[in-house]
Formats: structure tokens, C-alpha cells, sequence
């Protein structure tokens, strides 16, 4: 009996049914908003912390000098959040919506992607604080049934183009009663 070699059995991907919709980057007027939000930030952070190192620094005059150096190590570090920071998270933000789902994707050191099947989408949020108003920003709050992960927020659009969203997203979301 002769041995004979299996035949490679071919994988068959099924053709998509519909074009790839190309990903939606965030209006770039949103790096300025989080460069303001992250100086704000720094001020909370970096105002108090000078008036402990100097408060303990003229307490304990030898320590003086590395508490100020630690200082200023922190004013480094959020100085590199004010400028390097909102323009990669910037770059890495998009979101893309089918007729089936929203995908949205993120982060700068740890990367997300949220994929929110749109029959699943309960109800949809316009956020607009002091900042996105002067900026003439939105963000979209996403809501689905659920305890934990149960709302995606799409920061950063245009007002305008929030609410254009927003009325599709609640056009093309699910009839599920719950």
C-alpha cells in the first residue's frame, strides 16, 4: 500500500459585502483644547507642589536642592504632556462607522479599539463644556446596554458635526426594546 501525501487544503475567505470605510480622524482644533486642558492641569499640579518644596525646602535647608530638582524633573514631565502629548493622541484617534458598526480607536502608549455593533446602541449624548464651546468642539457620548465599558466617547468633532452624527448614529441604531 503506497502512502500518499495529503493535499494542502485551501483557505476560502469570503469577498466583503461592502467597501472599507476609512477611519475619521478628530477635528484638529482638539489638540488646542488639550494642550488648555493639560496647562490647567500642570497649574493644579505644579503650584502646589513649589509651595510644599519651598515650604519644606526652607525647613530642611539640605534637602533644598533635590526637592527642587524633583520639581523641576515634574515641570519637564508636564511640559512634555503640554506639547509632545495632544498632537500624538491627535494622530492616533479616529473613528469609522459602517452599517453595522462604530469602531472607534485610541491611545498613545496603550492602544484601544471599541467596536459598537450599532443594533446595540441605546442612546446617544452631545457633550459641550466651557472649553469645547470656545473651541467649537463636541464630544459624542455612546451608550449601550451594559455595566462595565457601556459608554464609548468620541472626543474632539466639530459641533456641527457632532449633531450631524449624533442624528445618524440614532437613524442607523437598533430597534431593541429593553
Amino acid at each position: 500500500m503506497e502512502e500518499t501525501e495529503p493535499t494542502p487544503v485551501e483557505t476560502v475567505v469570503p469577498p466583503v459585502a461592502s467597501a472599507v470605510v476609512e477611519f475619521v480622524s478628530l477635528d484638529p482644533a482638539v489638540v488646542g483644547l488639550w494642550r488648555l486642558t493639560s496647562l490647567i492641569a500642570s497649574g493644579f499640579i505644579l503650584l502646589p507642589s513649589l509651595a510644599f518644596v519651598l515650604f519644606v525646602g526652607f525647613a530642611a535647608r539640605p534637602l533644598m536642592g533635590w526637592l527642587l530638582a524633583a520639581w523641576f524633573g515634574l515641570a519637564a514631565v508636564r511640559l512634555c504632556m503640554l506639547v509632545w502629548y495632544p498632537k500624538k493622541a491627535f494622530a492616533a484617534w479616529g473613528y469609522r462607522i459602517d452599517e453595522k458598526v462604530l469602531e472607534a480607536r485610541s491611545g498613545v502608549w496603550f492602544k484601544v479599539t471599541q467596536l459598537l455593533p450599532l443594533s446595540r446602541l441605546q442612546h446617544v449624548d452631545l457633550h459641550r463644556g466651557p472649553l469645547e464651546r470656545y473651541f467649537g468642539l463636541a464630544s459624542l457620548v455612546l451608550h449601550t446596554a451594559g455595566t462595565q465599558q457601556a459608554a464609548i466617547v468620541i472626543p474632539g468633532l466639530k459641533a456641527e458635526a457632532a449633531e450631524r452624527l449624533r442624528d445618524q448614529l440614532v437613524a442607523a441604531g437598533g430597534d431593541d426594546a429593553v
